[in-house]
């Protein structure tokens, strides 16, 4: 199978993500077949030229790639083995590509339960945000099969710029948890630091310029903060609600290595907080507002 070779692909959740990268393959001229549970969101997405699957053990034999977008190892289970569960759809030479950030053991058990019938699986969790997702410039890390890799090499290349081989089947997944755990903790930390900057009289704008040039200098910064906390932007590019439940994925990990992980526990609580403050479904840049609260100020 090559990219020339495919025309058709279905895509399983239509949220957050999932929607623009169904929009993005359909926009490059294949055959999309997409399901989402809530069945409101598959109005735009046949506005977009899509086709609509009412039930995930429906979807056509044409279909031999399947792009999965759910939230949790619990909902990815129940859609793939539950009944009229995707796995009656499947055959053998297909491939399911897992864009969800699940976990490496949720992984690892997806493509050893498939392999049976015959069906590849590549953990293939996604980097960066819905933007990047419209815009086909994901980054992605990718374990699996080689082979079955370099086959879906160029597909993967229609929704991003930024792909990263990592090898055996779980590997990707556990660097996806791994770069959600430290810039988590890297969030709540500057969101705290520039939150007390600011109670102490120091301009935003001034802050990030400064800690720019330092060893300061990250991500959250110039960005998270810098400009989409600057400008009260919360429109969710990656919510409180799904880091939240990566960093407890995380913890789950080392708690099954008896690893301790303090300083990431800590962060779990602030978004637990940030969840119980009502802001689970705004950006994860939200998570400024705790320490705003406290301190009576506000970053603009």
């Amino acid at each position: 199978m090559s990219d020339t070779d495919t025309r058709s692909v279905g895509v399983v959740g239509l949220g957050t993500m999932g929607m623009p990268i169904a929009t993005r393959l359909v926009e490059g001229g294949l055959n999309v077949y997409g399901y989402d549970l809530q069945a409101e969101k598959l109005d735009p997405f046949v506005s977009a030229g899509g086709s609509p699957v009412e039930r995930l053990s429906k979807f056509p034999e044409e279909c031999e790639i399947f792009f999965l977008l759910l939230p949790n190892a619990e909902i990815t289970d129940t859609a793939v083995f539950g009944e009229e569960g995707l796995a009656e759809a499947l055959g053998e030479g297909d491939v399911v590509v897992n864009l969800g950030t699940i976990g490496p053991d949720a992984v690892v058990s997806l493509g050893e339960s498939l392999r049976d019938k015959g069906v590849q699986v590549l953990d293939a969790p996604m980097g960066k945000s819905s933007k990047e997702a419209a815009e086909g410039t994901l980054s992605l890390m990718v374990a699996g099969e080689e082979q079955t890799y370099e086959k879906l090499r160029p597909l993967l290349g229609r929704i991003a710029t930024d792909i990263t081989f990592c090898g055996e089947l779980g590997v990707a997944s556990t660097i996806k948890i791994v770069n959600n755990l430290v810039s988590g903790g890297i969030l709540a930390a500057v969101a705290e630091g520039l939150v007390l900057g600011a109670k102490a009289g120091a301009p935003l704008d001034l802050m990030v310029k400064v800690l720019s040039g330092t060893g300061a200098d990250c991500y959250h910064v110039r960005n998270t903060l810098g400009q989409r906390v600057a400008e009260r932007d919360f429109e969710p590019g990656f919510s409180i609600d799904l880091e939240t439940k990566d960093i407890k994925i995380g913890l789950d990990m080392a708690s099954k290595r008896r690893m301790p992980l303090p300083i990431i526990g800590q962060t779990h609580q602030r978004f637990v907080e940030g969840q119980a403050a009502g802001l689970g479904s705004e950006d994860w840049g939200a998570i400024v507002k705790l320490a705003e609260r406290d301190a009576g100020v506000e970053l603009k």
